[in-house]
């Protein structure tokens, strides 16, 4: 095709709403078009450009073995209130009702149509172990669609859903999808960093998550460089250990310590370190009464807000 034939609409100037470098040079380089918030027109090179994305995707997965199939993006209710997962899923979730008054979703996952789907066509167990995955069209609504195609309202997604006769064989596909995943991310340019993650509504006993480290990013990270341990912030457990205090104070009493404002005063007059030592304030308001707790433990400050 002619170049003068193709349409390929470049800007020179960055979009008034475009807060991010992605979605900026996406719209200068004619790849999209903004429809409404969170949705977006693609151009014949942004099309172009996903399509090679989904190859990469597609052919990962088919060298593991995975089955492509294509459901359809409406699912019935049904489906979703037998799982429990149609109040679950909060308001995310897009909700449609048909003429007959017949509810359905607009489905951002379909493990439930999968389920449905798969269980009379599994016969025997001896079909275990399957692995299926789609490229589709996944909704959601966004209560806030920002960053471009990054948190929109409609959105391309592969998902995967894997059937098994026992754990281990659930782990032998989990490391087949992880190296999957980790050869697309490569093959796409991404440096990734596995990390543990939640389930959340999804459910399920574990959960990985690939972050990539972006200055736009909106998780937290807690890495360990010395055991290589990687989590996000809302799975990582808290262990704090338990510190031997100071045998001159293991009973309970009233000690005077008259003019000393400062936890470095009464942990001197005390004779003990200030990681054994804790502070109260009282603050009265005409509406309610806040009380805060400063303790200071290992060079970290811990505050806990106690409202009454």
């Amino acid at each position: 095709m002619k170049a003068s034939k193709y349409i390929l609409p470049t800007e020179k100037e960055n979009p008034a709403d475009a807060v991010v470098a992605s979605h900026r040079l996406m719209i200068r380089a004619g790849l999209v078009r903004k429809s409404s918030a969170g949705l977006y027109f693609y151009l014949p090179l942004g099309l172009k450009v996903l399509k090679k994305i989904e190859q990469i995707v597609r052919e990962e997965m088919n060298s593991t073995g995975a089955l492509e199939f294509d459901l359809p993006i409406l699912t019935p209710s049904d489906f979703w209130e037998q799982s429990g997962r149609w109040s679950a899923m909060g308001k995310e979730m897009f909700r449609i009702q048909d003429r007959h008054d017949l509810s359905y979703a607009l489905g951002p996952t379909h493990e439930e149509s999968f389920s449905f789907l798969l269980k009379p066509l599994l016969k025997s167990y001896k079909d275990l172990p399957v692995n299926v995955y789609q490229i589709q069209t996944k909704f959601r609504d966004e209560i806030r669609p920002r960053f471009g195609v990054i948190r929109s309202r409609e959105f391309i997604m592969k998902d995967a859903y894997s059937f098994h006769i026992d754990d281990s064989s659930l782990d032998d596909t989990y490391q087949a999808m992880r190296v999957a995943y980790r050869k697309i991310f490569d093959r796409c340019g991404l440096k990734t960093i596995p990390v543990q993650a939640d389930s959340g509504s999804m459910g399920g006993s574990a959960s990985e998550e690939f972050m990539v480290v972006s200055p736009i990013g909106e998780e937290t990270l807690l890495l360990c460089n010395s055991c290589g341990y990687s989590s996000n912030s809302e799975k990582t457990p808290l262990i704090l250990k338990k510190e031997n205090g100071s045998a001159k104070f293991s009973e309970k009493k009233e000690i005077s310590t008259p003019g000393k404002k400062t936890i470095s005063e009464v942990s001197t007059l005390l004779g003990v370190s200030e990681s054994e030592t804790i502070k109260a304030v009282a603050l009265k308001s005409e509406k309610k009464r806040f009380s805060f707790f400063f303790e200071e433990i290992w060079n970290s400050i811990f505050i806990n807000f106690i409202l009454s």
